[in-house]
């Protein structure tokens, strides 16, 4: 019963009719009602990661999550011991958000040279970065659709657009193994788990699929293969 109640809450939150200041007035009502109630609060923010942080949940989105914390934040006692566990989320789900500056990083290739994010060359102003792990189910099939993809494989081969892998783990002899796999024209790197470790990017769910332009301006977070496949109109 509260799980439904909160997914109708939410509804009415995302339909696209209510403005901010209500949201964020409504979110304040709601966080007020279980701060101070320690089960409540418990299975309230587990619920709220569940719908409105994992990919996987049809009402995923991370705005109205981010504006969640921020009242969470804000009602909670400043010596809460989740506090920072909160902070943490926030910050990363305000990085790296449509309309700026992708997070830069280095990256090394398989002959041992290395280079930036930033420094990455770009072809027609469209660059598609991709975290992955090929020992990652999800993400074995992912790549799997992408090689299998002529009109992707053609663009690149055109200059259409570039495409860099960039493998998020620390097992170099895995990713050593796997590359014969990845397609042609790609850069592939490893970032000796640089991404991972300093949380550059958010990698809840693998691959991580950004669609950047030639200044490394986020123009698509996180999103679908078939949505950025289908924005760059190949």
């Amino acid at each position: 019963m509260t799980e439904q109640g909160f997914v109708n809450f939410i509804a009415l939150l995302l339909d696209g009719t209510t403005p901010e200041e209500l949201t964020r007035e409504s979110l304040e009502n709601w966080c007020a009602g279980f701060v101070g109630k320690d089960h409540a609060r418990k299975v309230l923010t587990q619920t709220a990661d569940d719908y409105l942080f994992n990919p996987n949940s049809p009402f995923y989105n991370e705005g109205l999550y981010g504006m969640y914390l921020e009242v969470l934040l804000g009602k909670l006692p400043q010596t809460d011991a989740m506090r920072s566990a909160y902070r943490f989320k926030l910050e990363l789900v305000r990085r790296n958000n449509v309309g700026d500056k992708a997070t830069d990083f280095t990256y090394y290739q398989p002959d041992g040279t290395h280079r930036t994010l930033a420094t990455t060359p770009v072809k027609n102003d469209r660059l598609l970065l991709m975290f992955y792990d090929p020992e990652c189910e999800s993400c074995h099939e992912v790549l799997l659709q992408m090689a299998a993809d002529t009109a992707l494989a053609e663009a690149v081969r055109a200059g259409k657009l570039s495409v860099l892998a960039v493998y998020t783990e620390g097992n170099k002899e895995t990713w050593l193994k796997a590359l014969p796999d990845m397609p042609e024209g790609w850069t592939v790197g490893t970032d000796r788990e640089a991404v991972k470790t300093g949380a550059l990017y958010d990698l809840k769910a693998m691959p991580s699929l950004y669609l950047l332009d030639g200044s490394k301006t986020v123009l698509l977070k996180d999103a679908a293969y078939e949505k950025i496949r289908t924005t760059l109109a190949f």
